[in-house]
């Protein structure tokens, strides 16, 4: 053997010894990295740019930031490219992610969603903010004077019809509608089946939906039946730290359900401050 086999050799050996070391090595086990955020609102102000800031502060990854409809033609609104552009370097100056756009009342004349064509143009509108924002996620409330009465078939169509259009343009900038509403897991699956597009899902809020179903059979199954669906998480126990127990919910049993089905999305605390320290107690709703 030559001194320079003998020397390939025994790199060779040298380079087997850290693989076979690391075949044999456990794997890490590394704990679940929750993304939690917070709504512009459930910090003091929709609209406020210095809520990302309050953000930072407080130790949250994200805000949700709201796109209002102001008629005044003095109130700044996201729908201005130069607010847009602030509230994007905010984020950035503050290491703060925008992790969804929620939009606002786009008041009574516009109103309710699913009959009004207005609100439609509106929401075309949003997808390209929330893009221009940096997210892929709008939360859409069909709630209150938006609600969707599903034993009205005519609401039904018309929103179906409305939400594919909206969806076809989602999709050219790879935004997903969100809706969050006060209908069932049931009634969910039977409007996004119709709608036909990954770009329309559900914006859960489990405290919604229990409060506000009548016929809800098992609030703790309903993450199973819409999996996938579910695109973003509204977080909250009425007026309560979600650690206050004898609320409608028990969230780490819920939480689990949103593990199980493969959720590794944003949380976001639409949660009070009982104590009237907004820092302290949005931190304690982290832990």
């Amino acid at each position: 053997m030559t001194r320079r086999d003998l020397l390939r050799q025994a790199i060779a050996a040298a380079a087997t010894v850290p693989a076979i070391a690391h075949a044999q090595r456990p794997p890490a086990v590394n704990p679940l990295r929750l993304r939690i955020g917070m709504p512009d609102w459930s910090l003091g102000q929709r609209g406020d740019i210095t809520k990302i800031t309050l953000a930072r502060e407080i130790g949250l990854d994200g805000i949700q930031v709201s796109l209002q409809f102001p008629t005044d033609g003095k109130t700044p609104t996201l729908r201005d490219p130069k607010t847009q552009a602030a509230f994007r370097q905010a984020a950035l100056d503050n290491g703060i992610q925008i992790c969804s756009l929620a939009i606002g009342s786009p008041g009574r004349s516009r109103l309710p969603l699913h009959t009004n064509p207005a609100a439609a143009i509106l929401l075309v509108e949003a997808v390209e903010v929330a893009r221009n924002l940096g997210t892929n996620n709008i939360l859409l409330p069909i709630l209150g004077d938006s609600h969707i009465d599903m034993t009205n078939q005519s609401q039904v169509d018309t929103f179906v019809a409305m939400m594919r259009e909206v969806a076809r343009y989602a999709e050219r900038f790879d935004v997903v509608v969100g809706l969050e509403d006060w209908i069932s897991a049931e009634h969910n699956i039977k409007l996004l089946d119709a709608i036909g597009s990954d770009h329309v899902a559900v914006y859960y809020d489990a405290h919604n939906i229990i409060s506000k179903v009548q016929d809800l059979k098992d609030i703790y199954a309903e993450p199973k039946l819409l999996g996938k669906r579910i695109h973003q998480v509204h977080v909250k126990n009425a007026d309560m730290l979600l650690s206050t127990p004898g609320g409608k919910l028990d969230w780490p049993r819920m939480a689990q359900q949103f593990y199980d089905i493969g959720y590794r999305g944003w949380y976001v605390l639409e949660t009070a401050s009982p104590n009237q320290d907004i820092v302290a107690d949005t931190r304690a709703n982290i832990e």
